[in-house]
């Protein structure tokens, strides 16, 4: 087992378009946590409009904080009482703590909880802090074992994932059916790739612009069309 040292480095956003690359602390892991070695991270919109506009929404900067909530890596310490995550398991992180004690907690409707922390996330005071640092701590429920197979580069994307199959399985039956995506961004693009997998006839992408549609092309679309520019 490595030493952690007490600081790692992470990237904050202090303010809208004040991104820095800062020495912060590293909790040891205590009862339930577990430390990580972050390998991976994607950059979500929420993040971009951190640094564009300095908030999301209600979700409003009022101090520093780390951002990302799209991470994979490698477990550096397990704290105690926890014996399932040896040091160096590669490992995707869930973004959301719920509470356990809201009414939707309590009701065992966990993934509505009312008082949810969510990684790189501001609604809360204090703000709490993302995965784009080099080590951090989180509580042992979030730590997910990657299977045999999956690579953690490939795991960053766990979490955008599971909203494009969220959707597609809100959908229905999708197979044999022509299906329209509007939007080729990161979850329009999954969203393609899973419809692909799941036995869509077609599926049409749509999108303002040829990047990202020549994304959802490759990620399994039928056909694409800019509307931007079409008739």
């Amino acid at each position: 087992m490595s030493d952690i040292s007490r600081s790692t480095e992470a990237l904050v956003i202090h303010d809208r378009e004040d991104l820095r690359l800062d020495t912060v602390s590293v909790t040891e892991p205590g009862r339930g946590e577990v430390t990580v070695r972050v390998a991976w991270g994607g950059i979500c919109g929420s993040d971009m409009h951190y640094l564009k506009h300095g908030g999301v929404g209600a979700s409003v900067l009022r101090e520093p904080m780390i951002l990302d909530h799209e991470l994979s890596g490698f477990v550096e310490r397990p704290g105690p009482g926890v014996n399932e995550l040896a040091p160096g398991t590669p490992v995707a992180i869930h973004p959301a703590l719920p509470c356990g004690n809201c009414p939707e907690c309590r009701r065992e409707l966990r993934h509505l909880c009312r008082e949810t922390r969510f990684l790189g996330n501001a609604a809360f005071l204090p703000h709490t802090n993302g995965g784009f640092r080099r080590l951090m701590t989180v509580t042992a429920s979030q730590v997910y074992a990657l299977p045999q197979g999956l690579d953690v580069r490939s795991a960053c994307l766990a979490e955008p994932l599971s909203v494009a199959l969220h959707a597609i399985a809100r959908a229905g039956d999708v197979r044999g059916r022509t299906i329209l995506v509007q939007g080729a961004g990161p979850i329009g693009a999954l969203i393609v790739a899973g419809l692909a997998i799941a036995g869509a006839g077609a599926v049409v992408a749509t999108d303002l612009q040829d990047f990202p549609l020549s994304i959802a092309r490759r990620m399994g679309a039928t056909s694409v069309i800019n509307t931007a520019s079409a008739p």
